[in-house]
């Protein structure tokens, strides 16, 4: 693989503005982790321009990043691993790879990282009662 494309190239490819993703409807302590999704998406498509996970052919191999979560303040969320699945698994077909190398590429970008952190590690105040 090339280089890795970051997020706001990957915008610029799409002709869309970064800075002008907008979410609306869902409570605020949501908004960051779903503009963190939704560039996740146009990254990963970035990275797999060609390529559409086809969940009905049981042969086509698609790569899932694994992450280490580490405590729900985010110390030690890390790029673990990928997953290799098969059609008959229970991963989405949004951020998926094609290969084993776009998928590690991804994993190991700091950039990409701290999105899937974003998105992933819910670390609210809880009120005790």
């Amino acid at each position: 693989m090339k280089k890795l494309p970051s997020i706001k190239e990957a915008f610029e490819k799409e002709g869309l503005d970064i800075n002008k993703i907008e979410i609306t409807g869902c409570p605020e302590r949501h908004v960051e982790a779903a503009k963190a999704f939704i560039k996740l998406c146009v990254g990963h498509d970035a990275v797999n321009p060609t390529w559409n996970p086809d969940y009905t052919d049981y042969s086509q191999i698609k790569y899932e990043n694994w992450w280490n979560m580490g405590s729900s303040s985010g110390v030690g969320f890390s790029f673990f691993d990928f997953g290799l699945w098969v059609t008959a698994s229970a991963v989405g077909s949004r951020l998926v790879s094609e290969t084993r190398e776009k998928a590690n590429a991804i994993g190991n970008s700091e950039e990409y990282q701290e999105l899937f952190k974003t998105m992933m590690v819910y670390n609210r105040p809880v009120e005790k009662e």
